[in-house]
């Protein structure tokens, strides 16, 4: 992704990343939030993620790659949205899973740079840990970071 970046001359969010959720408004302490975050992953399997071909979301000039979590995406995803209500309405069942290579473009500038990028070199990704970040000025701030897997004994 960064590559692309660099040789389309766009910019996402941040670094590379797959949303389990959108951007959403917190109002207790960050510890509260890592410690409800922490339970609602505890438990939870590593799962495989396919990468399908590249879209555009209509109106945002938002070129993304898409992604396919199946099953366990969608147990997680089904997980953390109660958490807290998102900042905009692209959530619940029309939610895509995405990797997002560039913003801020006019339409048909994401129309055409989504029809002239190449397929993605691998067509899957396993994913093993979560990171909760914080937006500091469009900067990612990371506040922890859980490891998917069997609860310790």
């Amino acid at each position: 992704m960064r590559r692309l970046q660099k040789a389309y001359g766009v910019r996402g969010y941040g670094p590379p990343h797959l949303n389990l959720r959108q951007p959403f408004k917190w109002r207790w302490s960050q510890e509260a939030l890592r410690r409800g975050v922490e339970g609602i992953l505890r438990g939870h399997q590593p799962f495989r993620v396919k990468l399908g071909g590249w879209g555009v979301f209509d109106g945002k000039g938002v070129v993304y790659l898409r992604a396919y979590g199946g099953s366990a995406f969608d147990r997680l995803y089904q997980s953390l949205e109660p958490l807290a209500p998102p900042e905009a309405e692209i959530e619940g069942p029309s939610y895509i899973p995405h990797l997002t290579l560039a913003l801020d473009l006019e339409r048909d500038a994401a129309e055409a740079l989504a029809r002239k990028l190449p397929p993605p070199p691998r067509k899957s990704f396993t994913i093993k840990e979560v990171a909760l970040v914080e937006d500091d000025d469009g900067d990612f701030v990371e506040l922890a970071r859980f490891p998917l897997g069997p609860l310790e004994k």
